[in-house]
């Protein structure tokens, strides 16, 4: 019996010394994976949880390691930057920054001078006083909403709601001072000018309960108004509430498919969205970098907001977002 014990315990030990080994080379394997940084401004709203789940993803099915980071606060270009410093001195192969105005050049500059490929998304804010010394940083490639084209594409797809004799349409921008939303807002009048229909600016707020307030004002005020489109959920979505709680027949169009503005899409009091999918945004930013580190591929330019959602297509939207990938 002490002969059979000590043949199983030398065989216990030579089984788990190979399981040791195996296991050691799984982690030198781990360790020998590339590894791309993702820097996010947030993680305190949903849309930036869809994007650390995209960048996830695309860690797991390109097998490489993936580092997501975002201030613990919403502190905007300031919270980023140490993070990117941060990023630069860990010498990954690889890392995508949120290029939200001028004060991520010096980063960004510094990420370039240290010799690490650098891809940009959700945002390549270069208008006016943005734009960058740095002619390497216009070159850099872009994943996201092309801002200059999506008013255009959501309200050409949106017209056909409008009634055929032009009338006017209203619409609302809850952050006046984003120039995000001036391009987007300036999509959508390029092709309501196009159409023949006038319309009209209404500044609005990030507090959904004052722009209902807001709205009922404007609507009540002008009866030719036909149309809105917001600029953002926090206009459309008190805006489809006022339509839906008063009966009217006035078509509402968005930016972006919030929880409530998908809601709002399936009830029908919100007629359409068009959706810069923020799941891909980060996933193809490190395929980009990805394909640059293993294939010597230049990262391209991947405009994903050209998703048109309505009622026919918002289960499956809702399905996606639900599954955290919208």
């Amino acid at each position: 019996m002490v002969t059979n014990w000590r043949r199983t315990s030398r065989s216990a030990l030579g089984w788990t010394a190979v399981a040791l080994a195996i296991a050691a080379t799984g982690a030198a394997l781990a360790q020998d994976k590339p590894t791309f940084y993702v820097i996010a401004p947030s993680l305190t709203d949903p849309f930036w949880i869809t994007q650390q789940n995209g960048a996830k993803q695309a860690g797991e099915d390109f097998d490489v390691n993936v580092v997501f980071q975002a201030p613990a606060q919403d502190t905007g270009d300031a919270g980023m930057v140490p993070l990117v410093q941060g990023a630069i001195a860990a010498q990954p192969a690889g890392i995508a920054i949120d290029y939200t105005s001028k004060t991520m050049e010096g980063v960004t500059g510094a990420a370039l001078d240290a010799g690490i490929p650098v891809v940009l998304y959700n945002n390549n804010r270069f208008e006016g006083e943005n734009a960058p010394n740095d002619e390497r940083i216009t070159g850099l490639a872009f994943v996201g909403q092309d801002e200059s084209v999506s008013g255009e594409i959501l309200a050409k797809a949106w017209l056909p709601s409008l009634p055929d004799q032009p009338c006017k349409v209203l619409i609302v921008n809850p952050f006046p001072t984003a120039f995000v939303l001036t391009l987007r807002g300036d999509g959508v009048k390029r092709a309501l000018d196009a159409a023949g229909y006038p319309h009209e600016d209404l500044v609005a707020t990030g507090d959904q309960g004052q722009n209902l307030s807001l709205i009922s004002a404007a609507l009540q005020a002008d009866s030719s108004i036909c149309g809105i489109v917001g600029l953002g959920n926090p206009a459309a979505n008190p805006a489809a509430q006022y339509v839906g709680d008063n009966g009217l027949d006035i078509p509402v169009a968005t930016f972006d498919v919030g929880a409530e503005a998908a809601k709002r899409i399936q009830d029908g009091t919100l007629t359409m969205a068009i959706n810069q999918q923020p799941f891909l945004q980060s996933y193809f930013a490190v395929a980009n970098m990805v394909n640059q580190a293993k294939y010597s591929l230049s990262p391209v330019n991947v405009n994903t907001g050209t998703s048109i959602v309505t009622n026919e297509n918002i289960k499956t939207v809702q399905a996606c977002i639900d599954a955290g990938r919208c």
